[in-house]
């Protein structure tokens, strides 16, 4: 039983690891796709289709005061 609930605990710590994983890369998406979009509102001739179609800068995804919350492994109780 003891080997069995290690393998679970194992697997659960692989498990958050790999979604905590997930999601810094969909940050890392989101930020890069809204740079693009930021800097084709700004630049010719781009920045006249966004005119015409009403595109505006969009904020960043940023965790700003809360990082350090997020940054650290997540506390679960059993």
């Amino acid at each position: 039983p003891d080997l069995k609930a290690s393998q679970n605990f194992l697997d659960l710590q692989n498990e958050i690891s790999d979604i905590e994983n997930k999601i810094a890369s969909a940050r890392r998406f989101f930020n890069s796709a809204t740079k693009e979009l930021n800097v084709a509102t700004e630049v010719f001739p781009s920045n006249i289709v966004a005119t015409l179609f009403n595109f505006k800068r969009e904020p960043m995804f940023d965790l700003g005061e809360q990082r350090t919350a997020v940054e650290e492994p997540p506390k679960i109780q059993f």
